[in-house]
């Protein structure tokens, strides 16, 4: 019988549980990958950072492949949601763009550990990870630069330029800002730094042609 006014302690339901283990090994195997390198870390040593046995990871990942296109499919979702918030944000053309790039540099900083996984996925021997197109990452971001340079030469803001070129020079500065948080030697410029330079870049473009 239970005592009035108090209420039996609540008992998370198995889908909960289940989605608060299948984060934790994410998150662990995001540094386990990352301190080791995929090739090297085993399933064993993912387990132990995030607390659970061997046969919870292959029970919600199937293999330690599952695992790792798991987080590269978790990144590309968060990008593709960062995106999606850029489309529907107002402003200029410009602004839309500084603001953009100000995100995935927060976005980048955030995640620093996934996007070195990531980097040596990209950069690896192609048979030593299962396959995962990770340029979709590029190619995701640099649409969406081009969209919206797009609607600045529409509405007479910018130059008829190339949208390409343009999205290609703004990823160009934002991709160098993002690898100085890498690695610990290089000193990170700062999201002040990246509209600063993003602007600079803009202000080259937005100039009238000369003679």
């Amino acid at each position: 019988m239970e005592t009035p006014g108090i209420s039996a302690p609540s008992v998370p339901a198995a889908t909960e549980q289940d989605e608060h283990v299948r984060t934790r090994l994410l998150n662990a195997a995001v540094r386990v990958f990352d301190r080791k390198g995929y090739a090297a870390a085993s399933v064993r040593e993912v387990a132990e950072m995030a607390g659970v046995t061997k046969p919870a990871v292959y029970y919600h990942f199937g293999s330690k492949e599952g695992l790792l296109l798991a987080i590269l499919h978790q990144a590309e979702r968060q990008l593709s949601h960062t995106l999606e918030q850029a489309d529907l944000r107002p402003g200029s053309a410009r602004e839309r763009i500084v603001a953009l790039c100000e995100d995935v540099y927060a976005l980048f900083g955030q995640h620093v550990p996934l996007a070195r996984v990531a980097h040596a996925v990209f950069l690896g021997p192609p048979d030593g990870a299962p396959p995962f197109d990770v340029t979709v990452f590029e190619v995701k971001f640099r649409r969406s630069i081009e969209r919206m340079v797009e609607a600045g030469i529409a509405s007479g803001e910018f130059l008829p330029v190339a949208t390409e070129d343009v999205a290609l020079g703004v990823m160009a500065m934002l991709e160098l800002c993002n690898e100085r948080q890498l690695h610990p030697a290089f000193e990170p410029v700062g999201p002040g730094v990246v509209r600063r330079l993003i602007s600079l870049f803009f202000d080259g473009v937005m100039n009238a042609p000369r003679g």
